[in-house]
């Protein structure tokens, strides 16, 4: 079994085609074929159902689908790292982030690293946290910082932080006043959401439907800036993020309140590859990191979560506290 077979089989599979697959790939279609065929044979089991109507995985090519993407995620992390060991190659390292966190840790993350004066270069990724743990396996990003994300068989994901979900409102709304505010107080809010399917949104949903009260959703606006300028005129109110407002409620423009009763959190989980330690300059990346996320728990959002017997975020070499 060879990687260009792996590689073959995993783009027929998204690709729906051998036709396709094989123009993808820039190879004629017969030997594409006789790749996925020598493959199977080799395997000992059909992985793929052929009609004229394209082709589908058989139970067992859709487990070895996901297999395979998993081996050709650690293929590509292998050879990326095994640069570390060629002092001549500068090489480079991806930090991923979220929206919110990029508004936050973005550029003082960007400056730390500069002033590190590395051979390598240091690229500051956003994402959504949904996506984070795929890069992450695929060898695509180095480490990085997601919310709520779910197990990974090849991600370490270590929660490192708890956020609070602030209710967003402006200056002349009847809710501008300070302090906490009641899950149960919302219910006579508008609200503007970006999207059904944000994570904070189907965490309010949860919760509001658990007291059986009513959310008020009159406008969807995917722009944050549009977001923002309508929670100022006060026609409407959201649930973000803090770093997504900070700006904004330091000016006096727009008021959060942290949610209570109860109060509404999401966990921010540190991830690493699962495969091998880190060392060498993502070792360093790291501790510059742990340095931030320290600095983030003196933030009013968040809140440090301890270790449970565990190094907090360090695995393999950098595992020293």
């Amino acid at each position: 079994m060879r990687v260009r077979q792996l590689e073959s089989f995993v783009c027929v599979c998204e690709s729906g085609s051998i036709t396709r697959a094989a123009a993808i790939l820039n190879i004629v279609q017969p030997a594409l074929g006789s790749q996925i065929t020598a493959l199977e044979q080799e395997l000992g089991v059909q992985l793929l159902d052929r009609s004229p109507r394209g082709i589908k995985t058989t139970p067992a090519g859709q487990y070895f689908l996901e297999e395979a993407r998993d081996l050709l995620g650690r293929f590509a992390t292998i050879k990326k790292n095994i640069k570390n060991f060629n002092n001549s190659e500068p090489g480079h390292l991806s930090i991923g982030l979220t929206a919110s966190l990029s508004m936050l840790l973005a550029a003082p993350l960007a400056q730390e690293f500069n002033r590190q004066n590395w051979s390598a270069k240091v690229h500051i990724i956003e994402d959504i946290s949904h996506n984070l743990p795929e890069r992450i396996a695929r060898g695509e990003i180095d480490l990085a910082l997601a919310f709520d994300v779910a197990p990974h068989k090849t991600v370490d994901c270590t929660p490192v932080l708890m956020e609070s979900i602030f209710f967003v409102t402006g200056p002349t709304t009847e809710f501008n006043k300070q302090g906490p505010i009641d899950l149960a107080e919302l219910s006579r809010a508008t609200f503007v959401i970006s999207t059904e399917k944000s994570q904070i949104i189907q965490l309010v949903k949860q919760a509001m439907e658990q007291l059986h009260l009513p959310l008020d959703v009159t406008y969807q606006i995917e722009s944050k800036q549009a977001i923002k300028g309508l929670i100022a005129q006060g026609t409407a109110s959201a649930f973000l993020p803090y770093g997504v407002v900070a700006r904004e409620v330091e000016a006096g423009t727009l008021i959060a309140r942290k949610i209570a009763n109860p109060p509404l959190t999401r966990t921010l989980f540190l991830l690493q590859p699962l495969a091998h330690p880190v060392f060498g300059h993502a070792e360093a990346a790291l501790r510059i990191i742990e340095k931030f996320i320290a600095h983030l728990a003196e933030n009013v959002a968040f809140e440090l979560i301890e270790p449970t017997g565990q190094p907090r975020l360090y695995r393999g070499r950098a595992s020293q506290p």
